[in-house]
């Protein structure tokens, strides 16, 4: 990714203000007593201990979380309170990503690998457990793209049907699934914690690695499936997917190190290519990057920025890429059990 870096690295050091990309949020799941008390009990020791890390600002909390028993020497961690529990869910349903960031700088004071990797499984663990029981599971169709990709989300398309598909099929998340590649993202973007150009470049080749474009597979596979929605996993085993797989699992993936990155569909004129397209707007040093992981520069990703999405689509036209997103309206979502 050396244009990519390049490109990004040419960047740091400016302080310009940012056009804001626009969220549009679902409805958010309020606990009652009965709801706190389960969610409470079933978290794991890491788990507990990753929550009260962010509930009380405390990144080096990990390493004094737990105090010697007097009469065995045994490690016994402090015990989590419902209060601090509740901080860290409205936390999470207000910005997700800021809570992944926080539970990785946490994960990174630890010294031992293998506590370090115990902390990375409860740390992922955790993030589905947080995704079901933050949000409204409704029925309710949203319109727009969600800035954060949560475990159960369904991408429906044009189609605001939960029961219809129209032309294509319908794309769920299911987290679990594909918890292994998630681990190895949330492994590696600790490994390159203090280089994240490099992690988005490594998170490009991670999808363009697990999954080659196949229209007539795409096709293929869901007309296997009907009108029933298609968990991602199911193109990951396969290998196969097109622009809109591709760039869900690379926000995925980037989510995983809590950079922001969107999912953006539209229409893309690019020489002989002319025709309905998905990309990602990715947010990192105070600037906009616009990467497209389905149509690279010749054998190097395609990236441009700015400090605008305005600014990124103009010098995206000087490399004859005519990017124009669809509004909020034309694309659709639901949240379900995934």
């Amino acid at each position: 990714m050396d244009s990519a870096n390049r490109d990004m690295e040419d960047s740091l050091g400016r302080s310009e203000s940012i056009q804001a990309i626009t969220r549009v949020s679902p409805k958010r799941r309020t606990l009652g007593i009965n709801s706190m008390r389960v969610l409470l009990e079933g978290l794991t020791a890491q788990q507990a201990s990753l929550v009260r890390s962010v509930a009380l600002v405390d990144p080096d909390y990990l390493n004094h979380s737990f105090y010697l028993e007097h009469q065995t020497g045994k490690r016994i961690a402090y015990e989590l309170r419902s209060s601090e529990l509740g901080i860290f869910i409205a936390g999470w349903v207000v910005a997700p990503l800021e809570s992944i960031r926080s539970t990785n700088e946490a994960i990174l004071q630890i010294e031992s690998p293998s506590r370090r990797e115990r902390y990375v499984q409860a740390a992922v663990q955790l993030e589905i457990l947080m995704d079901q029981f933050s949000w409204t599971v409704d029925g309710n169709v949203y319109q727009g793209i969600p800035d954060y990709l949560m475990h159960g989300y369904t991408d429906l398309g044009s189609q605001p049907s939960v029961t219809e598909r129209s032309g294509r099929e319908k794309i769920k998340v299911d987290k679990q699934s594909m918890l292994d590649r998630l681990l190895e993202t949330r492994r590696r973007s600790l490994t390159l914690s203090r280089h994240r150009e490099e992690l988005v470049g490594w998170s490009y080749n991670a999808v363009r690695r697990d999954i080659q474009f196949n229209q007539i597979g795409v096709e293929e596979l869901s007309r296997s499936f009907g009108d029933e929605s298609i968990i991602l996993s199911e193109y990951l085993d396969k290998g196969l997917g097109v622009c809109r797989h591709l760039s869900i699992l690379f926000q995925l993936y980037l989510q995983e190190a809590g950079i922001d990155c969107k999912v953006v569909k539209g229409n893309l004129k690019f020489y002989i290519f002319q025709g309905r397209h998905a990309w990602n707007l990715v947010r990192l040093h105070g600037r906009i990057y616009l990467i497209d992981v389905t149509h690279p520069n010749v054998n190097e990703p395609f990236i441009v920025s700015g400090f605008s999405e305005r600014e990124v689509y103009q010098r995206a036209r000087e490399y004859s890429r005519k990017y124009q997103a669809t509004p909020d309206e034309q694309n659709h979502y639901k949240i379900g059990t995934a």
